[in-house]
């Protein structure tokens, strides 16, 4: 794509209103355009940055992080790499979280379980995997993301890995299930036999 865009487009281009378009470049979110006598013309890295900056947005993030967040990026990103970001920062959850954890504490609510062991659980839950979520986060970045920017990759070449990520996401939930699952048979396991309760008589 050549910058060829005016800003209706761009907007149309983004998904967004010619509005909201107009107020983030005023914000500086993304790059100056173009300018051919009185029309401004925009092109495929000030459609990458709306993307990205709509991505940001859809998971959480205020316009003044996403503001601090795009100063750090390097002047010279290219469009695919600001894909690869939006791709890092679009949301791991297809529902709410706080709705989530409405629901299921109504439902175990309903079970007669105690409201204080619900509480608990969840701030457990919550600490344990916010720390999960920082280590694979790191790993991700260090052994997918970093290598493949610093190495040369053909635009079909990136396009294919942006494309795999949410399968990516997918799988490692898969993974904290499946580890979570046989971390408690585990317990259980122990549990029954007394292992690691020096209280317990063996059975």
């Amino acid at each position: 794509m050549t910058d060829q865009l005016t800003v209706d487009q761009l907007a149309a281009e983004s998904g967004l209103s010619v509005r909201t378009t107009r107020y983030y470049a005023s914000r500086g979110l993304i790059p100056p355009p173009v300018r051919r006598g009185r029309v401004a013309y925009y092109g495929a890295a000030h459609t990458a940055r709306l993307e990205l900056v709509r991505a940001m947005q859809e998971h959480g993030f205020t316009l003044q992080a996403i503001e601090r967040y795009l100063a750090r990026l390097p002047a010279d990103i290219t469009p695919a790499d600001l894909a690869m970001q939006r791709a890092m920062v679009s949301s791991w959850a297809t529902e709410d979280p706080e709705e989530a954890y409405r629901r299921i504490g109504r439902e175990l609510r309903d079970l007669g379980l105690p409201r204080d062991a619900l509480a608990a659980a969840q701030e457990a839950t919550v600490r344990h995997m916010s720390a999960l979520a920082d280590e694979l986060n790191v790993l991700l970045r260090d052994q997918v993301v970093d290598p493949f920017r610093r190495t040369h990759h053909t635009a079909e070449e990136a396009e294919h890995l942006e494309e795999s990520l949410p399968r990516l996401r997918e799988l490692t939930v898969e993974v904290v299930v499946a580890s979570f699952q046989a971390a408690m048979n585990d317990v259980v396991g122990r549990a029954l036999t007394g292992e690691g309760d020096p209280d317990r008589e063996q059975i």
